[in-house]
């Protein structure tokens, strides 16, 4: 799976939209979504807003192989019969303005193939940002270019990991339209009990054993959530025009010289490579954690938004602390996110997170065929960076508001990353020198 933003790709052909519709009316009722999701439909307020989505592309057929357009509708229908997530059709309560779910059922699905001529990156763009706003109904959107098909979600319907769940899906189903395999349980269930646990905590008398470690990280940071430690240059109120970079930082060979516990050395070495540019010796960010469990777990194939953030603190070039830092992580995140700002109310002085994350796309299954995940670029006034390992090597998506200063800034903390890092696993495996 190689991240990137539409921007960045080139991809054009004859394209069939696999229209989605439901039919009737949704079978349950305002259900309660997640803080982040709420976060998200924030953008149903605005109607100048650009949107959030997600997309990806996967090879259904071998070159020059035909694609059966129909066989591939049935394929996404039936994935969509499977996760009622992406069934969801968001609103906000009148009284309360308080977001809530409306879901369709699985037998109210229905997929339509609807030819649109040739098309390339910008116009797939265009269409991305038509169907998946917040608010859009079905908000989800699905089509073939060639022999490739492509998935889009609005945001507020899931996360990134659901990316690659529905390219394996609908693919898997493509290939074998009979497959049966279960899929998680209904996400909205998971969505309630969140928020009962919200609830609860909330209404307590005292506080969470794991609180205490969350106002330490926000007294680090001087009672707020940390911002890029590095000059970005000035910036608009709405935020500059995002630019994105995506660089190879190892090979296959060298990021296996990073051996267990890769993310841990990354976040040591770009803590260094921060303090190398001039900024603190510690580096505080937070992380994105997913919450589906382990391949046990009855939530790890549920599609949906099921990630939730942490807070990590690193000194330059220190793996051990890292590593330390990554653990307490795991338990900062079983606390919900709302109770921490609620009970902590640290300041958020840009609108946009600085945030670090790692995903090992290994981990999800075989390498998939012409695998991308793709995402909008709209604006932005922070640093947001994705390091993510793929059956090619380590890769590094990295976002930033494109102005001078931030270009000279990303140049040299990439580079010193990419240096530093090379470094590391040639003296782990000098056979990758």
């Amino acid at each position: 799976m190689h991240v990137t933003t539409i921007d960045l790709v080139m991809l054009s052909g004859a394209f069939t939209e696999l229209c989605t519709h439901w039919t009737g009316e949704p079978v349950r009722r305002q259900l309660a979504v997640t803080f982040n999701q709420a976060n998200h439909l924030l953008g149903l307020a605005d109607p100048t807003s650009q949107g959030v989505w997600i997309a990806g592309t996967v090879d259904l057929a071998d070159d020059g192989e035909a694609v059966d357009t129909e066989r591939a509708a049935h394929a996404v229908a039936r994935f969509l019969t499977e996760h009622e997530a992406l069934r969801a059709r968001f609103q906000f309560d009148p009284q309360t303005s308080v977001p809530y779910a409306d879901v369709f059922g699985p037998n109210q699905v229905r997929v339509t193939a609807e030819p649109r001529g040739d098309i390339g990156s910008a116009d797939l763009a265009t269409l991305l940002s038509a169907r998946c706003r917040s608010g859009e109904v079905p908000g989800v959107f699905f089509g073939l270019l060639d022999s490739t098909l492509i998935v889009g979600f609005d945001h507020a319907h899931c996360d990134a990991l659901t990316v690659d769940l529905a390219l394996r899906r609908i693919r898997e189903l493509y290939l074998d339209p009979e497959s049966r395999r279960s899929p998680g349980e209904r996400f909205f269930d998971r969505s309630e009990l969140d928020g009962i646990l919200s609830e609860k905590l909330a209404a307590a008398e005292g506080e969470h054993p794991r609180l205490p470690a969350w106002r330490r990280f926000f007294a680090a940071t001087g009672n707020a959530i940390p911002t890029f430690p590095l000059p970005l240059g000035e910036i608009p109120p709405g935020g500059a025009p995002q630019c994105t970079r995506v660089v190879e930082l190892l090979d296959d060979t060298a990021a296996d010289a990073l051996g267990r516990g890769a993310f841990a050395k990354i976040l040591a070495q770009l803590a260094a490579s921060i303090a190398d540019q001039g900024g603190p010796q510690t580096l505080s960010t937070v992380i994105p954690v997913h919450t589906r469990g382990r391949s046990s777990s009855r939530w790890h194939q549920t599609a949906g938004w099921l990630v939730t953030n942490a807070p990590v603190r690193v000194r330059s070039g220190d793996t051990g602390g890292a590593q330390r830092a990554l653990k307490s992580a795991l338990g900062l995140a079983a606390v919900p996110l709302d109770h921490v700002l609620q009970r902590c109310q640290p300041a958020m002085t840009t609108a946009d997170i600085f945030m670090v994350s790692y995903l090992d796309y290994r981990r999800l299954g075989d390498p998939l065929p012409g695998a991308r995940h793709i995402s909008n670029s709209t604006t932005t006034d922070s640093v947001q960076m994705w390091f993510s390992r793929h059956h090619d090597g380590l890769d590094l998506r990295i976002r930033y508001p494109d102005t001078t200063t931030a270009n000279a800034t990303v140049d040299a903390l990439v580079l010193s990353l990419s240096e530093r890092l090379r470094r590391y696993a040639d003296a782990a495996h000098p056979a990758t020198a």
